[in-house]
């Protein structure tokens, strides 16, 4: 759910005014005649797109290889590849005690080029521990929350970060980004006062089961188990597009973050199809051809490829649970008083998997599934994040938002399973900054070349709904870069802007273009000054955290800022 965040901007220098709200084309060349600012950032030069891809074969992951073993292909058009590394999981014996560190790195992404393993020092590597409270049955949670917990004790040091997240009607932060894995534990733990939402699920699909059972002899019973049977598959439907808006939305939020990241996922599954067995159940019992292409309605499969396409634009890999463990495919669990269906059964099953199945192979991930013990899935997840081949390739950006086809192969071993991110999305410098605003409403990103500084005021009541926040930033003048214009020197900036409260309710992004306009004569004094502009956001009341980035439209060079503040007094 998004809440109404609206910008009335003003400037606080007599050399600025405002312009269109649209973002404008990053610079494609350095300015000429500039004056003051930072250096241009070329976002045309050739950079490197890097794909991490696991191997294995049927003992284990597959080491050994080097550069001359792979083949990389993007858009069906093999590439060079120019850069190269091995990563191998570290030995419980090399592990060292857990040490404070900072919640989020400042460095940015630089590949290994030489054609050995990664060297001791690394970018951390975030991954996000996603429990899905609305669509798993709390017993099952429960069962696998303990080896999670294991699993975070083991595994967890150093500069690399946990995140516990959780979808409990809507998106919730439970635990931020931290390397104590004590921490994590006990924001697991937490996860296991709530009702898992698959409860009721289930109770009313067994209703519906033994309504079509006890009813398929007599025909005039059919429209009425057909209705019932649509009106579940239109609720699941329902409930799995918040599932998987929130599930976006967690990708959303990581996709500013640098390194290698990655979602463990825990649920009972989601419906490929929602109701799907249900069709397959009223056919046979009542003999209705039909029934089954009705399903077609409710068909999600285009709303797993939009989180697929979400995970590859923020470069993240989903690994899956089900939570489930092994299940009968008979139909004669003791839970229900009459028979199932045996292919509906097998189908449900099916259709609750593989949309965790296609979530983890589209993105290079695995899924753990059929297994009571999810222990032994979990060291191969450990395994797989921390033990894989970085392949590096050049590649000149267009400038634009376009997605590539990524095929990886390993010469002459086709018996070899890889695991990689299928589409790489080629962003725009604009869309980069956008991407790094939203993830600083959720994690410290202390990335601020341009020194802005980000101020709020006192909330004042707008209605008796919202509430107005002055939010005022500071960008020294010193750090923007200018040209001649006859009498004046001129520049400009794009301030981008974004809200999100505890609640987890959050705005759209907002930018404003604003011009930087200084007479020469007063030049010097302004060096000491800074370029203000000051936004009043109309919210909702609640405690929130802003974030801003700000853009040298003549230099591409971009900070960013955060912070955190009630909007009504009595909240503070």
């Amino acid at each position: 759910m998004r809440f109404l965040i609206a910008l009335l901007t003003t400037l606080r220098l007599l050399w600025g005014h405002t312009v269109g709200a649209q973002d404008v084309p990053p610079a494609q060349k350095p300015p000429e005649q500039q004056v003051g600012g930072l250096r241009f950032f070329d976002v045309t030069e050739v950079t490197v797109v890097n794909v991490d891809v696991s191997v294995r074969d049927k003992k284990g992951p597959v080491l050994g290889l080097t550069k001359e073993d792979f083949l990389i292909f993007q858009d069906g058009k093999q590439q060079e590849i120019t850069h190269f590394a091995v990563y191998r999981r570290r030995s419980p014996a090399s592990r060292t005690q857990p040490t404070p560190s900072p919640t989020v790195p400042t460095a940015t992404p630089t590949p290994v080029t030489a054609q050995e393993e990664v060297p001791s020092r690394r970018e951390p590597r975030f991954l996000t521990l996603y429990v899905d409270n609305e669509n798993i049955h709390p017993l099952n949670r429960n069962r696998v929350m303990t080896r999670l917990v294991e699993f975070v004790h083991e595994n967890l040091r150093p500069p690399d970060q946990v995140m516990v997240a959780s979808f409990q009607k809507s998106l919730k932060i439970i635990q931020p980004y931290t390397s104590d894995p004590q921490a994590v534990a006990d924001a697991l733990r937490t996860l296991r006062r709530y009702t898992g939402g698959r409860t009721e699920v289930n109770t009313t699909r067994k209703e519906i089961e033994e309504f079509i059972n006890q009813n398929a002899n007599n025909p005039d019973t059919y429209e009425r188990a057909l209705g019932r049977v649509r009106s579940f598959a239109r609720e699941q439907r329902n409930t799995l597009i918040f599932s998987v808006r929130a599930l976006q939305e967690i990708m959303t939020m990581m996709a500013g973050l640098p390194g290698k990241k990655a979602i463990i996922y825990v649920s009972d599954g989601l419906p490929m199809s929602p109701g799907l067995e249900l069709f397959y159940e009223l056919q046979e019992r009542y003999r209705e051809t039909g029934a089954v292409s009705q399903s077609r309605e409710f068909d999600a499969t285009e709303l797993f490829r939009s989180l697929v396409n979400a995970a590859a634009a923020a470069n993240i890999t989903v690994y899956t649970i089900d939570a489930r463990g092994l299940e009968s495919d008979l139909g004669i669990e003791a839970e229900h008083r009459v028979p199932r269906s045996t292919l509906a059964a097998s189908i449900g099953r099916a259709n609750y998997q593989d949309s965790l199945i296609y979530m983890a192979d589209q993105t290079g991930g695995l899924a753990i599934v059929n297994t009571n013990d999810v222990g032994p899935g979990l060291e191969k997840i450990a395994t797989d994040f921390e033990t894989y081949y970085s392949l590096g390739y050049r590649l000149i950006p267009t400038g634009e938002d376009r997605v590539h086809r990524i095929e990886v192969k390993v010469k002459n071993h086709p018996q070899y399973e890889l695991s990689y991110r299928r589409t790489f999305i080629e962003k725009s410098l604009p869309t980069r900054i956008a991407d790094r605003v939203i993830t600083g409403l959720a994690f410290d990103l202390e990335d601020n070349p341009l020194e802005i500084e980000l101020r709020t005021g006192e909330p004042a009541p707008a209605s008796d709904r919202f509430w107005t926040l002055p939010v005022e930033i500071r960008v020294p003048i010193a750090k923007l870069a200018l040209v001649p214009s006859g009498d004046d020197y001129v520049g400009s900036m794009m301030v981008y802007y974004a809200a999100r409260d505890d609640e987890g309710k959050q705005s759209d992004l907002q930018r404003r273009q604003h011009d930087v306009r200084i007479p020469k004569t007063e030049y010097e004094a302004a060096q000491q000054k800074y370029f203000t502009v000051t936004a009043s956001l109309l919210l909702e009341p609640g405690v929130y955290r802003i974030s801003v980035g700000v853009r040298d439209v003549l230099t591409n060079q971009a900070g960013y800022a955060s912070t955190r503040r009630p909007v009504r007094p009595e909240l503070r």
